[in-house]
């Protein structure tokens, strides 16, 4: 409740800068749940078992990607005031850039990322689930099959994603290692706050303990905030 209290003062207050604010909060915790996938997954393909004593965290990680795609929708919403790309106004290389970057391309585009995210998410948690109920050479199988395609699937959207939402803010910028980025800093910042969640649970949590398990958190977010605020010259 305090929350959607502060985000409608925001809103109210500087419509610009809220919709900053929220894009960047949101590139952070999507990243943690895609993150958490991508571990998953690579637990999943290499069957071992330093995986199982996280893997209901990281499925409970993933099962929040739902959630995630409802909360894109202010985002949409804030497209023109966020993507100096929505009103290209006579700029040669936006214009050229049109084909791709455009209003309905970018929502098409976000849907079919979290189609992908989500039902890959879906197969894992239900195929998992199986698992539990008795060792299955045959659920295994599916389990690393999936894993191999998804991992593919996986570094395309996330990839795509990262020039859709943060790339393009700058939209005569670019960077060919962007995508990899992005990947690099969701899986730190999942392994952050998978490890933060288990030694809460486990009673062992520390104010030590949490200082070096927030580097991984202070390299995706410091990455984020370079990205999506900093000013930088043409090509990386």
């Amino acid at each position: 409740l305090l929350g959607l209290l502060g985000l409608a003062t925001g809103f109210f207050a500087n419509p610009a800068q809220f919709y900053r604010s929220y894009l960047f909060g949101y590139l952070f915790w999507t990243g943690v749940a895609v993150g958490c996938m991508s571990i998953l997954l690579i637990s999943h393909l290499t069957g071992g078992l330093w995986g199982l004593v996280t893997r209901r965290l990281l499925e409970a990680g993933t099962r929040t990607l739902p959630l995630m795609a409802v909360l894109f929708v202010p985002i949409a919403f804030g497209t023109s005031s966020l993507y100096t790309w929505t009103h290209p106004a006579g700029d040669p290389i936006l214009e050229h850039k049109a084909a791709f970057l455009n209003v309905p391309f970018f929502l098409g585009r976000t849907a079919f990322y979290f189609a992908v995210w989500i039902l890959v998410a879906s197969l894992l948690n239900r195929w998992s689930l199986e698992l539990d109920k008795g060792e299955s050479l045959r659920v295994s199988r599916r389990l690393r099959g999936v894993s191999g395609v998804g991992l593919v699937l996986m570094g395309l959207t996330i990839t795509f994603a990262a020039v859709d939402w943060a790339m393009s803010l700058s939209p005569h910028w670019f960077s060919t290692i962007y995508g990899i980025w992005f990947m690099v800093g969701q899986a730190l910042s999942a392994l952050a706050v998978i490890i933060v969640i288990a030694t809460f649970l486990a009673g062992a949590l520390d104010f030590a303990f949490a200082r070096r398990a927030g580097f991984c958190f202070v390299f995706f977010f410091a990455d984020v905030f370079a990205i999506v605020f900093s000013s930088r010259g043409e090509g990386l």
